[in-house]
């Protein structure tokens, strides 16, 4: 290896190429790096025209080679610095058009030998060989003939610098060029005989440094092939086709690499994936690299479509489902799901009579998944166990047949324990009710979603001797809907009378609520109109969610706990809980008292009776007495870190003492709310002031 200071002269004078390697990204600079170099040229520039200065090198950075021989042309393969080297190439295009249409003929001459080999023919004519996804547009510039087929970053760079040459008409081009190729320096490193330029490859980019995973795992598997003509083929027919699945983003392309490779059931972090994949592949075969390549390829397509779950014409009425679940649960999570999803849409495309997965098995195995995320999402439990449960399905499926059926998944969730449990009926019902759904400043994705899912499930039941066509969320989607408060967040006089004298309190409590909240076509001017606009506007949008509202005469505090309520039991069927293979029927025993109930299931019949907190006693008969007690007895004790809490929780304390019923020191707040939502929050209450969660004890009987 030898490393010497060489200019863009150097690099370009007499007849070369430098052709990027099939296991480099493509071009990818952006604005920003066009910009930084364009102000240090212009900064060049400056010190060329000005006599009284001297105008030392700027160093633009590394560029890597090893040498290709072949007759009457030196042929060099890039291992670092292509970027560079295509982006000086693009901005001398720019420059040799400008000198044409000005009749620089000198200057358009020597510019056209920097990026062509007279009278070489083909590929060999071109200074410089892109990646395959870039050679095109390249081409085309070097070419002059600048008819692209399709945008790219290298047209974007092009245009770039074609916008900076065209407003600046004070600069004179035959001294941009010295700059250029006079001024502007590398660091060149040649590789000698003998030297593996993967590996140089590898410990100029990994650990550290610019490139993404996926950049370093293609370099990897098309090394490992048996020769270059092998490898080419291999990328057309099985890595390009899985990139452009993937939009050609090595970000996303990284992440799907690493779901695939966490299918097995082996957690893998970010920045970990090439070197597990390294370790278990090093001294694979080239036969193993093929069979390898295709199993990815076939893996991409299942991993598009758990990205963008959209249904063609053609799919059945079971596959329209299973697609509408993954849009749901893609909704809702962070993909933590992949792995798993991989193995199930696998099993299903080899399903035969006697192996894999039906479209019936999948749609029930996904549903069974998306009630989980669901009632997690709504009870707020932690999503940071997700790909834990993952790891853990993903493992049964390896130590299996490859997959699981719907009744292994329910029978394997209904037995995790805290905190990667499934909330039950109870508490699902719970938060339902009494948990504030719409969360302002936010996207509300699961409470689109639980909105949308139970329009579906309306709009399919029959109605009369006809059933009503169901309600398509991937049709339509110019007609834009939006949740709408029934009763609006901003109150006009009109519902202050409508709510009667205790409109200051219901609004703040039950504004958020599920029953409050509905679907319509989107039309800002009925958000805080009054009750009978609303129903004459839901009239409109035909949407089952809203059949009922024109037989209501008064929406206050009654009616919007009533349609919690029901939509709550509908979205318990809809979301239904995963259950064991064998259900038990538990025996009936004698309510025993149960002391200190900080987790696990509240039974409906247990009743709070004493709550200890920080070691003092209080007698409670009801739960609102709970969240009451708990509430006073911090702000007591810890009146200055009391005010964490109230930051934390923003929605349910306030600073007007008649907003909500219940009070403590210069605030009102919440109270009303289901057993398993009270018990959570005195628990975080007592957290966020830094006790521990002994001090808090509760006993029902």
């Amino acid at each position: 290896m030898k490393a010497t200071k060489a200019s863009v002269w150097d690099l370009y004078n007499g007849a070369k190429q430098y052709k990027v390697p099939l296991f480099q990204r493509p071009y990818v600079w952006s604005r920003q790096q066009w910009e930084q170099l364009w102000s240090d040229i212009k900064e060049q520039y400056l010190l060329r025209v000005r006599p009284e200065s001297t105008s030392p090198a700027r160093f633009l950075g590394s560029v890597v080679v090893v040498r290709e021989y072949e007759k009457n042309l030196d042929k060099y393969v890039i291992i670092d610095g292509q970027q560079r080297i295509t982006t000086i190439s693009i901005l001398l295009a720019v420059i040799r058009a400008f000198a044409r249409e000005k009749g620089m003929l000198e200057l358009y001459g020597q510019i056209s030998g920097f990026l062509k080999n007279a009278p070489k023919s083909g590929e060999g004519q071109y200074v410089v060989i892109p990646t395959r996804v870039d050679k095109g547009a390249l081409f085309h510039i070097f070419d002059e003939d600048y008819v692209f087929d399709q945008d790219s970053r290298i047209v974007e760079c092009f245009d770039y610098f074609w916008w900076q040459l065209d407003r600046s008409s004070d600069i004179e081009l035959n001294m941009l060029q010295q700059v250029i190729t006079e001024d502007l320096c590398v660091v060149y490193i040649e590789l000698g005989e003998g030297e593996n330029p993967n590996q140089v490859f590898e410990a100029l980019n990994y650990r550290g440094v610019p490139l993404e995973e996926s950049d370093l795992i293609r370099n990897f598997f098309f090394a490992h092939l048996e020769s270059q003509e092998v490898a080419e083929s291999q990328y057309d027919t099985l890595w390009k086709p899985m990139e452009e699945r993937l939009q050609n983003e090595q970000c996303l392309i990284s992440s799907f690499l690493r779901h695939y490779c966490m299918k097995e059931g082996r957690f893998i972090r970010d920045g970990e994936i090439f070197e597990k994949i390294h370790r278990r592949f090093k001294d694979a075969s080239p036969a193993e690299i093929k069979s390898l390549l295709i199993d990815i390829s076939r893996a991409s397509e299942f991993y598009r479509t758990i990205l963008y779950p959209v249904p063609e014409d053609t799919d059945s009425p079971v596959r329209r489902e299973i697609l509408k679940s993954l849009s749901r649960i893609r909704r809702i999570s962070n993909n933590e799901g992949a792995p798993f999803f991989l193995l199930l849409l696998g099993a299903h495309e080899d399903y035969t009579d006697t192996k894999g997965l039906s479209d019936e098995n999948i749609r029930d195995v996904i549903s069974c998944i998306e009630s989980y995320l669901v009632r997690r999402m709504v009870c707020a439990r932690s999503s940071a166990v997700y790909e834990d449960v993952f790891e853990i399905l993903c493992r049964a499926s390896t130590e299996s047949s490859g997959y699981l059926t719907v009744e292994e998944v329910s029978s394997l969730i209904s037995s995790l324990q805290p905190p990667f449990d499934m909330p039950d009926d109870d508490e699902f019902l719970d938060h339902l009710r009494f948990s504030d759904l719409y969360l302002p400043e936010t996207e509300n994705q699961l409470t689109f979603v639980i909105l949308e899912r139970l329009e579906e499930y309306f709009s399919s039941q029959p109605r009369g001797s006809e059933p009503v066509s169901a309600y398509n969320l991937f049709e339509d989607e110019s007609e834009i809907r939006m949740i709408d408060h029934i009763m609006p967040e901003v109150l006009s006089d009109w519902w202050k009378m409508h709510l009667g004298s205790e409109w200051s309190s219901v609004h703040p409590d039950f504004l958020h609520r599920l029953g409050n909240l509905t679907l319509t076509q989107e039309n800002p001017t009925i958000r805080n109109a009054d009750f009978e606009t609303k129903k004459a506007w839901y009239a409109l949008d035909n949407l089952m969610l809203n059949g009922t509202m024109k037989n209501i005469r008064l929406w206050r505090r009654f009616q919007i706990d009533q349609r919690s309520e029901v939509l709550a039991a509908f979205c318990v069927k809809i979301w239904s809980r995963c259950e064991p293979a064998i259900a038990v029927e538990p025996e009936s025993a004698p309510v025993e008292p149960v002391v200190c109930m900080r987790q696990g299931e509240i039974p409906k019949q247990v009743r709070p009776s004493c709550l200890t907190v920080a070691g003092i006693e209080y007698p409670v008969k009801f739960w609102y007495q709970v969240l009451e007690n708990t509430v006073r007895a911090i702000y007591e004790k810890e009146p200055q870190k009391f005010e964490r809490i109230v930051r934390e929780y923003p929605g349910y304390f306030s600073d007007d003492p008649g907003c909500y019923k219940s009070n403590v020191g210069t605030y009102s707040f919440k109270s009303r709310f289901g057993r398993y939502q009270i018990r959570d929050m005195c628990l975080n209450f007592v957290r966020i002031v830094g006790w521990n969660d002994e001090v808090w004890c509760l006993s029902c009987k």
